[in-house]
């Protein structure tokens, strides 16, 4: 199956969760979903030289609980610095009628906080199907 497939598949997925691994950190993410939409550039470009976006890419929308995460999002993010970290978001999905494990290599573009959970917004950058 085709990465382009997988996410197709995974976009109308409802009940999606799984773990955020950031470095050698987990956290547990309650929900997520996947949609594709255009991005705010003109052609397909480099994202702070960190990585490849076209006009148009899958975003993520994952909710997690763990609060422990927020003093990690000044170093995911671009616009605090130039080096920021990719984030595997990790999931186990039905496919073609098998259960794989799918390792989705993201970069957060937005987050929001509350006193009870995290807000994340990421864009897909690769995907593994195992």
């Amino acid at each position: 199956m085709e990465n382009e497939d997988v996410l197709i598949s995974m976009a109308g997925m409802t009940g999606l969760a799984g773990m955020l691994a950031v470095g050698d950190k987990q956290y547990q993410v309650q929900s997520m979903s996947i949609a594709k939409s255009t991005i705010p550039v003109r052609k397909p470009t480099t994202r702070g030289g960190v990585y490849f976006t076209d006009t148009t890419a899958y975003k993520i929308k994952a909710s997690t609980h763990d609060l422990s995460i927020i003093p990690e999002m000044p170093k995911l993010m671009l616009g605090p610095n130039t080096d920021f970290m990719p984030i595997l978001l990790k999931t186990t999905v039905l496919l073609s009628g098998k259960e794989n494990q799918v390792t989705l290599v993201t970069h957060l573009t937005n987050a929001v906080n509350t006193k009870e959970k995290v807000e994340l917004n990421l864009i897909v950058d690769k995907v593994d199907l195992k």
